[in-house]
């Protein structure tokens, strides 16, 4: 007689064989993921380009998570190196938006994407970039911005909007640093009340959910600039209020020990942020006076941070340049890590004219002109929404949510 053999019951050690080739299923450890990358000699994800692993971050959960990571930011040595770029900022028609436009620092221009669009509205300020992130200032209020990743979050408000105090925001000012040792991101807000003479700070550490206070800051009053460079924040505050102006000192911030310092500004050496603006070059700090003539710029640079030494350095403009240059209110705008230094227009051009950048070489004395395309054209109806603000740009995947 036939046996069936679909009938037969498999064997109890059958059955013990099959049970030890089931794979039990492990959870996902995004920093054994990365221990793995880091480990990796060979070109990895952590050498892939920042638009790369932007799209990467849609194909699965494990890719999400892996590149989203902060160790993953950590250990991203993105392969070739980009090249320096620049970040314009620029508001929409009736400054209801914020606009990013991202371009290469390339000695032959080129083209300036649309990379991100921020609404509600226009900041009164926004921030040089700080390692590619840039932070928007509304007073009681503040957004940090990656325009690589196409990324916005809003800080916490620092009181509810219907308080009383709101109505005093003048000097309520928020800047950006970057603590190069542990890599955290710190916006500091100073709120200077001039009816009361005091001053309170705040900082808010990227990641956190709400402000805390710090004490020891002097009691003036914060101008809508600043630089962060080698982990400390440096911005000028006013220290008497006039109606035939006041007298400004330099403040800085230690981002890692939320210590200040306040530095004199040598004799001579512009106060106000609307004549002059802080830039840094080869690691050191700069004030750029841009109103001096027509004839060029003066720059004070700070040679000695802890001995307050300061030496003075002229950049005399091309003949074929002048007249360029002081029709259209060119400013010292920043620089880039070739050791150069941005100037370009307050406002945008007009249409079917393209938009200069200039780059000065104090080493070399090399000054070029390049054409920027792509940003918007200038509005006759709407001059409100003219004015754009140039930064050094380096992508960056740091995740903001």
């Amino acid at each position: 007689m036939l046996e069936n053999k679909s009938d037969k019951q498999p064997t109890a050690p059958a059955i013990g064989v099959r049970e030890t080739k089931r794979r039990k299923a492990t959870p996902y450890s995004p920093s054994k993921s990365i221990s793995e990358v880091r480990n990796n000699s060979s070109p990895s994800s952590n050498q892939l380009p920042v638009k790369s692993l932007i799209r990467f971050r849609c194909v699965s959960k494990f890719c999400s998570i892996t590149i989203s990571h902060p160790s993953f930011v950590t250990v991203h040595q993105p392969y070739p190196r980009p090249k320096p770029g620049l970040l314009f900022t620029c508001a929409t028609r009736l400054q209801l938006a914020q606009t990013f436009f991202a371009a290469t620092a390339s000695q032959n221009g080129g083209p300036a994407t649309c990379c991100l669009i921020v609404p509600p509205r226009f900041s009164r300020y926004t921030t040089q970039s700080v390692n590619g992130i840039v932070c928007m200032d509304f007073g009681i209020c503040a957004t940090i911005c990656n325009p690589s990743t196409r990324q916005a979050i809003s800080l916490p408000f620092l009181c509810p909007k219907t308080s009383i105090i709101t109505s005093n925001t003048y000097f309520c000012v928020n800047v950006l640093g970057f603590n190069p040792n542990n890599k955290q991101y710190k916006v500091l807000n100073s709120w200077g009340n001039y009816n009361l003479g005091t001053t309170e700070y705040r900082v808010f550490t990227l990641g956190t959910r709400k402000w805390r206070r710090v004490h020891g800051g002097p009691a003036f009053f914060a101008q809508r600039e600043s630089i962060c460079i080698g982990g400390i924040i440096f911005f000028r505050s006013w220290t008497t209020l006039g109606t035939n102006g006041g007298l400004a000192v330099l403040v800085s911030f230690d981002v890692q020990t939320e210590s200040f310092r306040v530095i004199n500004l040598p004799r001579g050496a512009p106060y106000n942020v609307a004549t002059s603006s802080l830039i840094q070059l080869k690691g050191r700090l700069i004030i750029a006076d841009y109103q001096i003539d027509s004839e060029g710029y003066c720059l004070w640079v700070v040679e000695d941070y802890w001995n307050e030494i300061w030496t003075q350095h002229y950049v005399f403009f091309p003949l074929c340049l002048k007249k360029t240059i002081t029709g259209h209110n060119v400013i010292v705008s920043g620089s880039i890590d070739t050791g150069e230094i941005i100037m370009a227009p307050q406002c945008l051009s007009a249409p079917f004219t393209p938009f200069y950048v200039y780059y000065c070489n104090l080493s070399r004395g090399h000054f070029i002109s390049v054409k920027i395309f792509g940003l918007p054209d200038y509005d006759a109806f709407d001059t409100s929404s003219n004015n754009v603000a140039i930064t050094n740009y380096v992508e960056n995947i740091l995740p903001l949510s």
